[in-house]
């Protein structure tokens, strides 16, 4: 679908929603773009770049998509791609799917009468910080799943599942690296105006600032795994432990047990009236003896 958002004879911005390769063709040749751009566009999996080719600046840049699903943890199921070629009198915007902030970015400046050089950056501009915006969300969920996650592993009030914090941990290296790239972008594209300046720098202060936040949630969740696993060898480590300090008590019983289940004919003390009580009192003696001497070593605590 081809929706011409604005028309004037100064400017064009032209939004293309999951358009056809004979269409970015046409385009690509009524407002010379190269062939290799319009390749890239047909990419789904393209990473976030810019390059200017001649008067015609070409961006890739990936948004988080609202509407993925929530065990996705992939660039493809998780981010969609937007490219914009800008010239010196037209915006083109190409991208598969509309994404939820489009339509009101399109309604915004549909109705300008005129478009000024300034406002042609503003343009972008809005875009840019749009698509910034749109990794502020599940940023601040991955924040709260994380909270959620240390208070299972440390209460222990709910069952933990490993593989959410694995598919957590996915989710988070996603939007550590679109973000990284997306800054990446911000530092590579041109200023034409002293006006221009401010505008990019917030965009690349808001870039800084959410690429800080995944930093420092991707750190985070790698040292919450390494502490889950650590946990978890601990937790072994101690019903070894126990298990093994009950086998230490029985271990020496089972000894004497077994001396007189042997049932031989020649065992003097099968026939004495008192055998049996006193080795009951040698297995009871052992087991305290034992307890004791674990307990001067502090093994019991």
């Amino acid at each position: 679908m081809i929706t011409t958002v604005i028309e004037r004879p100064e400017f064009k911005w032209i939004d293309l929603v999951y358009p056809t390769a004979e269409e970015l063709e046409s385009i690509g040749q009524t407002y010379s773009i190269h062939l290799t751009s319009i390749q890239d566009c047909l990419q789904p999996e393209h990473l976030p770049k810019y390059e200017k080719i001649g008067e015609v600046a070409f961006l890739i840049i990936r948004a988080f998509d609202e509407k993925s699903f929530p065990p996705a943890n992939s660039m493809r199921d998780l981010t969609r791609k937007i490219a914009i070629f800008l010239g010196t009198n037209f915006l083109i915007t190409v991208h598969r799917v509309d994404q939820v902030f489009m339509p009101p970015l399109r309604e915004k400046w549909m109705n300008q009468q005129t478009v000024t050089a300034e406002q042609q950056f503003h343009i972008l501009s809005d875009l840019l910080q749009a698509v910034l915006e749109s990794y502020e969300k599940p940023l601040n969920e991955a924040v709260g799943m994380l909270e959620n996650f240390e208070n299972k592993i440390f209460l222990r009030k709910t069952a933990f599942r490993f593989h959410e914090l694995y598919v957590l941990r996915r989710k988070t290296a996603v939007y550590q690296r679109m973000i990284h790239l997306f800054k990446d972008v911000l530092l590579k594209l041109d200023i034409a105006t002293e006006h221009q300046a401010p505008y990019l720098q917030s965009l690349r202060d808001d870039a800084e600032r959410l690429q800080f936040m995944a930093d420092q949630l991707s750190d985070n969740v790698n040292h919450l795994l390494n502490l889950h696993l650590a946990l978890q060898s601990y937790r072994t480590n101690e019903i070894i432990r126990v298990l093994t300090m009950f086998s230490m008590f029985f271990l020496p019983l089972t000894f004497i047990v077994g001396i007189y289940g042997m049932n031989f004919d020649f065992m003097p003390e099968l026939q004495w009236r008192y055998g049996y009580p006193t080795v009951l009192l040698l297995m009871l003696g052992v087991t305290l003896g034992l307890y004791l001497w674990f307990r001067q070593r502090k093994f019991l605590k």
